[in-house]
């Protein structure tokens, strides 16, 4: 089995983009993120349109993940569940690696297979970049691409997420486990999934391969 995995608000109870956001992309983000959720942009361009607002280094960013980070309950122990039981975990997340390497290095799992934006620090702000598996530069469907990608390696793939950004990639998953908004969504489309609130309640849906 093949597991694609979320990062904020997923791996992460909380949202860190949005509290970066919150902090130091002024007011504008609040406009680019009412067009993405009206669904007149990609999760993946808004996310472009906003860092690029954010002016502030990668130091100071990275501290304030640090004191920010609130990894939901069970996840390192899932982790290693997955290495012991041949599970390959992919985390898949329309975040930035700047802060998902810093979180995932905080808790001691530095080692795992991440598919995210690209963050690149400058003077007039983060320029973020999303590619395919193929290294190619894409402006959307960065979830559903990698998800076909993964499926392609022959084998069962279950989706793991909490919002909207999730929904198009889960509903074509073997298995679906769900939290926050989106389970939510998923429920009013009924689309069956699994309900969790830790890692270790999916841990127990999954048999070992």
């Amino acid at each position: 089995m093949i597991i694609q995995c979320d990062f904020d608000g997923t791996v992460t109870t909380n949202n860190l983009s949005l509290l970066l956001r919150r902090r130091f992309a002024g007011s504008r983000w609040r406009v680019i993120e009412a067009e993405y959720l009206a669904g007149w942009l990609t999760v993946e361009e808004s996310n472009r349109r906003q860092y690029a607002l954010i002016k502030e280094p990668r130091e100071v960013l990275e501290s304030f993940v640090r004191q920010h980070i609130k990894v939901r309950s069970g996840f390192v122990e899932f982790v290693e569940h997955c290495e012991t039981t041949g599970i390959r975990l992919a985390i898949v997340s329309s975040g930035l690696d700047f802060y998902i390497e810093t979180v995932l290095n905080a808790i001691g799992v530095p080692v795992l297979e991440v598919h995210c934006g690209r963050a690149a620090f400058g003077a007039d702000g983060i320029t973020v970049e999303y590619t395919d598996p193929e290294g190619f530069p894409i402006t959307g469907s960065f979830k559903q691409r990698w998800f076909a990608w993964l499926r392609n390696q022959g084998d069962r793939v279950a989706y793991v997420g909490d919002g909207l950004s999730d929904f198009h990639t889960a509903v074509r998953a073997d298995h679906v486990f769900a939290t926050g908004h989106l389970h939510h969504l998923l429920k009013a489309a009924l689309i069956p999934h699994v309900r969790f609130s830790t890692f270790a309640e999916i841990r127990d849906h999954i048999a070992p391969q």
